[in-house]
């Protein structure tokens, strides 16, 4: 054991020590932070657009259409909206024919954003156009839209003898509020916020798991390409030289994670001051409040999901012989854990879903899947424990398989073996 130890203790001090860890240690939290606060503190929208109405429409529609871009409805909370854009509207009751080209001169000149014109049966057939220097700016589509459409529905409910207000109050939609039902009973926190809780949980499974397989493949690989396996294998059990390498790397990985834990609790202590300071929305913080039990089951499956893809990167650090050979297999590798990613949407809107359910029991899936499925929802202990039971059985097969292919890897060169000669490798292990 003392080997182990010995090895754990270098392949931590290295990494501990150089400058990477502690930059990427410290500024990754800046990072997010800044990428959380600067957006909502600036706004993603905003500013001020040029429109011209080409209004061939019947009488009042483009009025209305007028009315409802330069004054606004508030917020249904009261709340001012900071991606919002004021317009400016000019309207042409000339037929577009006659006015397009001054129309696109003016555009190129930068003199307006874009022209919407509405045609004369815009009535009848609900269709409108809009041409612009930029028709990807969503929420400028999305006000257009809304405002076309608020005032041809005005057209026909007035030719229909129905009063607009009256529609409106009938069709008045619903305000949802929502709050989570825990063991502990009913906790706050928005939908938004248990998206992005689970969003975040997943991602920085899939990233911390990934980063440092990589690193128990590179430090292999270096090892084998520099000759340094050959001495250590000579004074060292070649598996204990994998655990130790494998412990080594993932005390780091862990002591990454508890720096940015202790660093989002300092930070959730002090949300109202950060909220009234930034001007942020007072359950901006909702999302970094996690039960304890939800966080332990968590980091279990990142220690097991660690355990279990570094043996595999160690397996194939000892296989091949170049950086170049090994990245041709990373993508074979890598497959079970983008396969979450690919479906984060189900994972994180149906965590109890099926999809959710038989990833979160395939051991080499169950990482990233139950990171995002237990910050979303209540998960059956039962799924919990069937999950980590089969990580841990798998956990313990890879490991045996990818030791005896350590063993006999870390000191073979030459071309990269075939999967008959890593049968071979088995036998001889």
């Amino acid at each position: 054991m003392s080997e182990v130890m010995t090895i754990l203790r270098r392949e931590f001090l290295e990494r501990v020590r150089s400058k990477s860890f502690v930059l990427g240690t410290f500024l990754f939290p800046v990072f997010m932070g800044a990428m959380w606060i600067i957006p909502a503190t600036m706004g993603q929208g905003g500013g001020t657009r040029k429109i011209v109405i080409v209004d061939q429409a019947p009488a009042g529609v483009g009025t209305i259409v007028e009315q409802v871009l330069t004054h606004p409805q508030p917020a249904a909370d009261g709340k001012k909206d900071d991606e919002a854009f004021t317009y400016v509207v000019e309207r042409q009751a000339r037929p577009l024919a006659e006015v397009r080209a001054g129309l696109i001169r003016r555009i190129q000149a930068k003199e307006l954003d874009g022209w919407l014109y509405l045609p004369p049966d815009v009535v009848g057939t609900s269709k409108a156009e809009y041409r612009a220097r930029n028709v990807a700016q969503f929420r400028v589509l999305g006000d257009l839209s809304r405002a076309t459409s608020r005032a041809v529905q005005a057209a026909r409910l007035q030719a229909s003898g129905i009063a607009p207000a009256q529609v409106a109050a009938l069709v008045k939609p619903v305000e949802l509020g929502t709050a989570r039902i825990t063991s502990k009973g009913e906790e706050g926190g928005t939908a938004q916020s248990a998206f992005w809780l689970s969003y975040i949980a997943g991602l920085l499974t899939y990233m911390m798991i990934l980063l440092y397989g990589m690193n128990v493949l590179r430090s292999v690989l270096e090892e084998k390409t520099n000759k340094i396996a050959e001495v250590l294998v000579s004074s060292i059990k070649a598996s204990h030289l994998m655990l130790g390498k494998i412990l080594g790397v993932g005390s780091v990985a862990l002591l990454q994670v508890a720096v940015w834990a202790a660093i989002t609790a300092t930070i959730s202590s002090r949300s109202g001051m950060l909220t009234k300071r930034f001007g942020l929305p007072a359950d901006a913080f909702s999302t970094v409040h996690v039960p304890l039990g939800t966080l332990l089951a968590t980091l279990a499956f990142f220690v097991l999901g660690f355990f279990l893809y570094a043996a595999v990167y160690a397996a194939l650090g000892a296989a091949v012989n170049s950086e170049q050979e090994a990245q041709q297999f990373q993508i074979l590798v890598m497959l079970p854990l983008i396969v979450p990613i690919a479906f984060i949407i189900r994972i994180v809107t149906d965590p109890l879903g099926k999809i959710a359910t038989v990833l979160g029991l395939i051991p080499f899936t169950a990482p990233v899947t139950m990171a995002m499925r237990l910050a979303s929802a209540p998960v059956p202990p039962v799924q919990i424990f069937a999950s980590l039971a089969g990580m841990v059985v798998t956990v313990l097969a890879v490991a045996w398989v990818a030791g005896k292919i350590y063993r006999v890897g870390i000191l073979s060169t030459g071309k990269k073996p075939s999967l008959a000669e890593l049968g071979r490798w088995l036998r001889m292990a």
